[in-house]
């Protein structure tokens, strides 16, 4: 969409605006005729936007797109404007820094307002703009080095966005930024803001200053002392924070009152505060998805949970608007001896997603295992899907090929999917690969995650039936699959990528992680069996892509090489006398016994059937490196190669290892099965990849699968699950709903 949409606009910004981290505050007037409208803000930002007309909060929150391709919001504008004179007020943020989820472009806002097809307001040199006077723009705590920075605001002067005037001494004419060849419009539904989740006060009392550089060290170390909630407020505990009126806070001693919060559930959206205090004070504000240091972990090796806020005299409420956060538990450190409080916690924000899946069992763990991963799911779906709200909400191939897949069972959701393979396909590099996230600029790549591409679009395919996306698609896949056709060498393998920027990384296990070096690893050339199957993978998929496409040719070099891989991966990795394949080899041995080396193995086709059961039977047992639940759907489908054995012991599986999580009081399912204490203490409690249940259940134990021929939705027979009373629905791309019993 070129730049009509925007009339004469073009791209502002502040001069002398932080170098990193900038708010800047953007002012405009428009007149409304009285039978004027419909009035829509056509909108875009580098990188976040917020949007005030007459001092009402109407929409914000920028697509994550590229420098290259950006999108633009059409913004209805109708039920805020009133007839004559119109104050616009617009918040720009740019952290202006490489990240996980922001690839630095030309920090920017454009807008135009339209009246019908007419453009009453259009930005460029004569806007009004501002440092914003309570957002701390510079360098401030990073959350992590994947979110970028926290924030830091000063309520004391006036907020920009209160009122209904426009201060212009105080503002300046903006400058013009670099105008994009075009515009496009959102690819997906804007997000909807819920109202405030409700939570309870879970623990209060007194604090003590820790000494720390940053907020989150603060935060994290600060000395606490429990105080009765009936001593501090004269209320009986526990009390809900949503409530007419204020929970009412004094204790004289300590440096000032700490409270934690529960808001019953992991959730994303906007942090949101409601206070009253006497006189001004500095406010400490910690996030976390549990409490098993007993108190949010606010800080962890360089991570920030945490922000700073100053309170003035008075009541005040204040939403953090530009970036989600991740979180169950809000933790306050108030440093005054009294103060009210009306509410502290979130304003979750959900993707509206589409209406029409459902699934029932009677077996009652396992239908909360579903409500839970789909909710897991719906956790980690905004702009794009994320591998989780709380540490990164970046979009990674292999996490959001399983989000993919499993949300097209849960949500029949093919809009969402489609968006997130274009960003992907958006990255790619000049070598081939893409980057490790996207919309983003990364020091590092994942191979095997770049491999994931074109499974993503061939599921895709199957599930949408898209073949005009898919054709679209079709350069960068074939692009990835000729890249690493041209990486094969004599051996007929792919050697291990050895420069600095490519990860070697299969999932979190011992050496399949790719930062630690076995000792056998000790000549110039190294092959990982999970790379030629996860490569396997990719052209197998790419040949049924093109197939579908009616390009035989193509479809028929691609399936040649993949068997062709396959057929060393199984010769020179396979121990015929263990029945097991090796993750590692070089010129002098093969090391390294796997689950997951198994399991792709026999998913990618490299495993002949006379091998099946030697190999399969390592997939239940506890003598290889454990699957985890990153990478448990090849196992999982591994195993369904032999449903008549393996299906009862699949389903009973998962609800050994999901019951664990949920007698844990899991809201959400975890990066891995050792939760928040994985990582270096750093675990996400909500991380996508691990919905894997919500496939299973549809796929095997109803026996719903799409097929590759994208043709109907396949009906194999349902395998042996041990569930009774089954019943689901599954919502297919034009909009018709099938019902599935068994």
């Amino acid at each position: 969409m070129m730049q009509s949409v925007f009339g004469n606009a073009r791209p502002v910004w502040r001069k002398g605006a932080a170098e990193v981290n900038a708010y800047v505050d953007f002012a405009a007037r428009f007149e409304a005729r009285p039978e004027g409208g419909p009035y829509v803000l056509n909108i875009s930002a580098d990188a976040q936007y917020i949007v005030y007309l007459n001092g009402r909060y109407v929409n914000g929150g920028q697509y994550a797109d590229f420098p290259n391709y950006k999108v633009y919001d059409a913004l209805d504008l109708t039920p805020f404007v009133r007839p004559g004179r119109n104050i616009l007020k617009i918040g720009g943020y740019c952290p202006v820094t490489d990240s996980s989820t922001y690839r630095l472009g030309h920090p920017s806002v454009i807008f135009a307002v339209k009246d019908g097809e007419d453009f009453v307001l259009e930005s460029g040199e004569d806007t009004l703009c501002a440092a914003d006077p309570c957002y701390k723009s510079g360098a401030v705590d990073k959350v992590t080095g994947q979110l970028g920075y926290s924030f830091e605001y000063d309520a004391r002067p006036d907020s920009f966005f209160a009122g209904e005037t426009i201060d212009e001494s105080a503002m300046e004419r903006a400058i013009l930024a670099p105008m994009p060849e075009a515009y496009y419009p959102r690819p997906i539904r804007k997000l909807d803001l819920l109202p405030r989740r409700q939570g309870v006060v879970l623990s209060q009392g007194v604090f003590s200053e820790a000494q720390g550089d940053t907020v989150g060290q603060r935060v994290q170390y600060a000395a606490m002392a429990f105080r009765e909630f009936a001593q501090m407020t004269g209320l009986p505990a526990p009390q809900e924070v949503v409530r007419e009126a204020p929970l009412c806070f004094a204790c004289p001693d300590g440096e000032g009152i700490f409270l934690v919060i529960d808001l019953m559930e992991n959730d994303a959206g906007y942090i949101d505060l409601d206070i009253e205090l006497n006189e001004s004070a500095e406010i400490l504000l910690g996030w976390g998805e549990h409490l098993d240091d007993l108190r949010v972990r606010a800080y962890r090796d360089g991570r920030n949970f945490a922000a700073r806020y100053m309170a003035r005299a008075g009541r005040q409420q204040f939403t953090y608007l530009y970036r989600r956060n991740g979180l169950r538990y809000l933790q306050l450190l108030v440093y005054a001896h009294e103060f009210k409080l009306y509410y502290a916690g979130l304003r979750p924000t959900v993707y509206p997603v589409s209406q029409g899946a459902a699934f029932h069992t009677a077996d009652k763990l396992h239908q909360r295992i579903y409500e839970i991963s789909k909710r897991t799911l719906l956790n980690c779906m905004h702009e794009h899907y994320e591998d989780c709200p709380w540490r990164e909400q970046a979009l990674y191939t292999m996490d959001s090929r399983n989000q993919m897949l499993f949300g097209y069972y849960a949500f029949g959701e093919y809009e969402f999917a489609r968006a997130s393979l274009r960003l992907m396909s958006l990255s790619i590099r000049e070598d081939g690969f893409l980057e490790l996230c996207a919309p983003a600029k990364v020091s590092i790549t994942i191979p095997s995650f770049t491999a994931v591409y074109p499974v993503q679009l061939q599921e895709y395919l199957s599930f949408s039936k898209d073949k005009a996306f898919a054709r679209e698609m079709l350069p960068v896949a074939e692009r990835i699959g000729d890249m690493f056709l041209s990486h094969v060498d004599e051996t007929g393998l792919i050697p291990a990528f050895r420069d600095k920027q490519y990860w070697n990384f299969y999932e979190w296990q011992p050496y399949l992680e790719g930062y630690m070096t076995p000792e056998q690893d000790d000549l110039p050339q190294r092959y990982d069996a999970p790379l030629q199957a996860f490569v396997s993978l990719c052209l197998a998929r790419l040949a049924i892509i093109e197939e579908q496409l009616e390009r035989p040719e193509r479809a028929h070099t691609y399936r040649q090489a993949a068997q062709a891989l396959n057929r060393e991966l199984h010769r020179q990795f396979y121990d015929a006398g263990k029945g097991l394949y090796y993750s590692f080899r070089n010129a002098r041995e093969a090391w390294h016994e796997a689950q997951l080396t198994q399991a792709l193995a026999v998913y990618c086709g490299a495993c002949p059937e006379s091998e099946l059961d030697k190999v399969l039977d390592h997939l239940t047992g506890n003598a290889l490196v454990p699957v985890t639940l990153s990478h448990s759907v090849f196992q999982y489908d591994a195993l369904m190669k032999r449903p008549e054995r393996y299906g009862r012991w699949v389903f009973d599986h998962v609800a050994q290892v999901f019951g664990a999580m949920l007698e844990n009081k899991a809201t959400t399912f975890w990066e891995t099965e050792k939760g928040a204490w994985d990582f270096t203490n750093a675990g996400s409690l909500c991380h996508a990849w691990s919905a894997v249940p919500v496939y299973l259940y549809y796929a095997y134990a109803l026996g719903a699968r799409a097929g590759e021929n994208g043709a109907e939705l396949d009906r194999p027979a349902p395998v042996d699950s041990g569930l009774y009373e089954l019943r689901a629905t599954f919502r297919l791309p034009d909009g018709t709903v099938r019902e599935i019993k068994k």
